[in-house]
């Protein structure tokens, strides 16, 4: 799988949830911004608002989730 750029708009800890802004997805999603859950919740307190990050979002259970995270 293919890693996409974005850049963090917001951290939602109740929900476990990071709304992200991303150009067009390897998986044929097109640019948007929109809330993934995550993979692995300690994601919740190391990212915040405004963070540049690559990842990887699969389907998982019926939602889009980031299953992996990189800074640049």
């Amino acid at each position: 799988m293919q890693m996409a750029d974005g850049i963090v708009k917001k951290v939602d800890k109740p929900t476990g949830r990071i709304t992200v802004s991303h150009g067009p997805l390897p998986n044929g999603m097109p640019a948007m911004t929109m809330a993934f859950r995550v993979k692995d919740a300690a994601w919740i307190d190391k990212l915040k608002e405004g963070d540049k990050i690559r990842f990887m979002a699969e389907q998982i259970n019926g939602a889009m989730t980031l299953v992996h995270i990189e800074r640049p």
